[in-house]
C-alpha cells in the first residue's frame, strides 16, 4: 500500500551534512501493522516526516497505492494519512469541544468541512463509537477537549484519526506521555481499532514489550537504514532483553 524504495534525506546546515535516512527500502502491504524501534537518531521521527510530507525527502520514490507522493503537498497528504503525536494535546482543539473535535476529524476529505450545526445523528454515532471503550467518554460530548486527561485526549484522537479509514496511520510513540496502566488501555483500544478496520498502520515505540506484543512485523532502524526486519513467529519469539541487546550491538 505504502512503498519507499531508496529514500534518503539529508539534512544540511551549510556547514555539514547529516544523513538520516540512507536508501532506505520499505514496502508495507495494505492491511499490514508494522512497529518501528531505534535509538535516539536513528531516523524514526524523520522517517514519518517525509511519509507524511511535512519534510521533503532529498532522494528516492514513495509511492501510496502506486502513486509517487513527492509532489503531492502536506494538506493534501492529510486526505489519505492520519498521524497520532506522543503529544497528547497536538491531536484536539482544546477550546473545541468533544463532538466539535470528532465533527472536525468526520469532515475530513468532506466538502463543506465543517458544518457549524453538528447533525442529531451525527452525536449519536459519536456516543456510540465512544463508549465503545467503557471510559465513560460518551457523555462528555459537549465537555471542551482541554479539560480530558491526557488519556482520554489520546482515546479521543484515536478515534478521530479513524473514524474516516485513513490509507495509512502513522503513530508516533502515541503511548509515551502517558502513565503505565493508560498506556496499556491506550494501546488496547489502539489494537481494537487497526484491527477491526485493517487499516495499514506504522507504530514509533521506545517499548519493547508493546514492539513487540502489537502489530504483524517490527523492524529496527539504525543511522537511517533497516538493520532488522522480522515478522510471524519470528517477531513472536523475541524477548524485550533480546531487543535490547540488538540496540547495543
Amino acid at each position: 500500500m505504502i512503498s519507499l524504495k531508496n529514500v534518503s534525506h539529508v539534512f544540511d546546515n551549510g556547514v555539514e551534512k547529516n544523513h538520516v535516512l540512507k536508501s532506505l527500502t520499505l514496502d508495507v502491504p495494505e492491511g499490514q501493522f508494522v512497529t518501528v524501534i531505534g535509538g535516539n537518531g536513528a531516523g524514526k521521527s524523520t522517517l514519518f516526516n517525509v511519509i507524511d510530507g511535512n519534510l521533503r525527502h532529498t532522494s528516492g520514490l514513495i509511492t501510496i497505492d502506486g502513486k509517487d507522493v513527492l509532489r503531492t503537498s502536506h494538506s493534501a497528504r492529510a486526505a489519505l494519512i492520519a498521524r497520532v503525536f506522543q503529544d497528547p494535546n497536538t491531536g484536539v482543539c482544546p477550546e473545541l469541544t468533544i463532538a466539535e473535535n470528532m465533527a472536525l476529524a468526520y469532515s475530513r476529505g468532506k466538502w463543506p468541512l465543517f458544518q457549524w450545526a453538528i447533525r442529531k445523528k451525527d452525536i449519536a454515532f459519536f456516543k456510540e463509537r465512544l463508549a465503545e471503550f467503557d471510559l465513560g467518554l460518551e457523555n462528555m460530548l459537549r465537555k471542551k477537549a482541554a479539560l480530558l486527561s491526557g488519556g482520554q485526549r489520546q482515546v479521543v484522537t484515536l478515534l478521530m484519526a479513524t473514524l474516516q479509514k485513513p490509507k495509512l496511520l502513522l503513530l508516533d510513540e502515541h503511548t509515551a506521555a502517558l502513565d503505565p496502566k493508560i498506556a496499556r488501555q491506550v494501546m488496547g483500544i489502539t489494537k481494537k481499532l487497526v484491527d477491526e478496520q485493517k487499516i495499514t498502520t506504522i507504530m514509533i515505540s521506545h517499548n519493547m514489550s508493546d514492539a513487540i506484543a502489537y502489530g504483524d512485523r517490527l523492524i529496527m532502524l539504525n543511522l537511517g537504514e533497516i538493520v532488522m526486519d522480522v515478522q510471524g513467529r519470528e517477531k513472536q519469539a523475541l524477548t524485550p532483553a533480546e531487543l535490547i541487546t540488538k540496540f547495543e550491538a
